[in-house]
């Protein structure tokens, strides 16, 4: 890497910080580039990056708060499109996407994501939202539901040979 202050050798530290993120400070394993010439500490985009997401898995670590990929499982396991699941959870589309983008949630909305892997908890917040979907949607959302707590859909009990 090249130094922006001098266009000589920097050279990539690595060393014990701590950063804060809402309020709590984390120990991280900071990353840092060091200028040879002028011993100036920088950082770019990528090691922001790095140094960042530490911190944020640590607090959802913490606070039980579920990763991107984890929510995008646990919407797909009920066959919702993100627009759907931001509704029965009462948060807002665009707020409910920047999750499943990398936004860290509150740890209230985290836990309540958290809390629709149980299907028995999701079908909860579908009777609450019962009447935002039409009967065909209810009867999908039903059968992935089954599926979930069952491993079966309500399809295979007839189709017993």
């Amino acid at each position: 890497m090249k130094s922006p202050f001098t266009g000589g050798e920097a050279t990539l530290q690595k060393e014990m910080r701590t950063m804060d993120f809402r309020k709590e400070t984390f120990q991280v394993m900071f990353q840092y580039y060091l200028c040879k010439d002028t011993g100036e500490q920088f950082t770019d985009d990528e090691l922001d990056e790095v140094n960042t997401n530490q911190v944020y898995n640590q607090y959802r670590a913490k606070y039980g708060i579920p990763f991107p990929d984890e929510m995008i499982a646990i919407r797909e396991q009920y066959g919702l499109p993100a627009n759907k699941m931001a509704e029965i959870l009462g948060l807002g589309v665009n707020i409910y996407r920047n999750y499943e983008a990398g936004e860290v949630p509150s740890v209230s909305n985290g836990r309540l994501i958290q809390m629709v892997k149980d299907p028995k908890e999701f079908r909860q917040l579908i009777d609450y939202s019962k009447n935002e979907f039409s009967t065909e949607e209810l009867e999908k959302i039903s059968k992935k539901i089954n599926h979930a707590l069952h491993g079966w859909d309500d399809l295979s009990i007839c189709m017993k040979p």
